[in-house]
């Protein structure tokens, strides 16, 4: 019964279920009724598909923010999803100089070049920039939005993790060989902070592939013992992580209650999405044990 109820989010009624997807004149309507808090805006922006309406919702989160560096670089990152070349490497630039310490702005910048074909520049941002792609702060900002909108606590969850990894989506692409010289410093960088303690598993997996491609262009990929050291470490990684995402959807979620999962969202976001797994685990497990 529970896992019916999460399907429909605990939802009775024929009109009510109209809300378990995302209702673009909801969002817009929604949006309209909060035009002075920024979050809102960005929660809209994030749920919009269509891409005049979400530049526009953006425009209007970033201008009543005082352009917040975190709104920004989703901004750029929805301009580059969306094709729209000029306007995501114009603020991926400015993302730089914002946040000179977000490795993000500068494979922004890689990715779009490279989607315009033109040459790749030796870009140097900080040694002490990390990866840092506003996944969870994004992921609140569309919960707390659906929330607003009438969703409920486990569909506002359940579609405020939508799938959201463009910045990841620029790794896997920038990770594709051959891997451009001038741009290997940065990649590097960027696969070893995406593997640093990430929130979503995703990230930490992409970052591997990217770490991977950037080690394969190295002239002695094929002789070098650290590259044959770190290839096996991060081989026990990924089996490690396989298994507890393969045990956790065969025997956890199905039983889970629409409150712990409720949870698990919550869980995510708080304390990165492994650590939430082996909780939800024990939790279920615990539950299922008791007398």
């Amino acid at each position: 019964m529970d896992r019916v109820r999460r399907f429909t989010g605990q939802l009775q009624t024929a009109e009510l279920l109209e809300v378990t997807h995302v209702n673009p004149s909801l969002i817009i309507r929604t949006a309209q009724q909060h035009a002075s808090d920024p979050k809102m805006l960005w929660g809209a922006a994030e749920l919009l598909s269509d891409w005049s309406n979400k530049r526009a919702m953006f425009e209007a989160a970033r201008q009543v923010s005082g352009t917040n560096a975190v709104i920004q670089l989703r901004y750029a990152c929805a301009a580059g999803q969306n094709r729209d070349g000029n306007l995501a490497l114009a603020l991926f630039r400015d993302c730089q100089k914002q946040d000179a310490g977000n490795l993000v702005p500068w494979l922004g910048e890689y990715w779009v070049l490279k989607q315009a074909k033109q040459p790749l520049p030796a870009l140097a941002p900080p040694d002490w920039a990390a990866y840092r792609d506003g996944g969870a702060e994004a992921a609140r900002a569309r919960i707390r939005f659906l929330e607003a909108a009438g969703y409920s606590p486990y569909s506002a969850r359940r579609l405020g993790f939508m799938p959201d990894a463009f910045a990841v989506s620029m790794a896997r692409d920038l990770a594709a060989p051959p891997v451009n010289t001038n741009a290997a410093p940065v990649l590097l960088a960027v696969a070893k902070s995406m593997q640093e303690s990430p929130t979503f598993l995703l990230t930490e997996l992409v970052g591997q592939t990217l770490e991977r491609g950037v080690m394969a262009s190295r002239p002695d990929a094929a002789t070098s013992p650290t590259v044959s050291f770190r290839i096996v470490e991060m081989d026990k990684r990924r089996d490690e992580l396989k298994a507890l995402l393969a045990d956790v959807e065969r025997n956890v979620v199905d039983l889970a209650t629409e409150q712990q999962m409720v949870q698990y969202f919550d869980n995510v976001l708080s304390m990165g999405e492994e650590a939430a797994m082996k909780q939800l685990a024990e939790t279920v497990r615990g539950k299922a044990t008791s007398p």
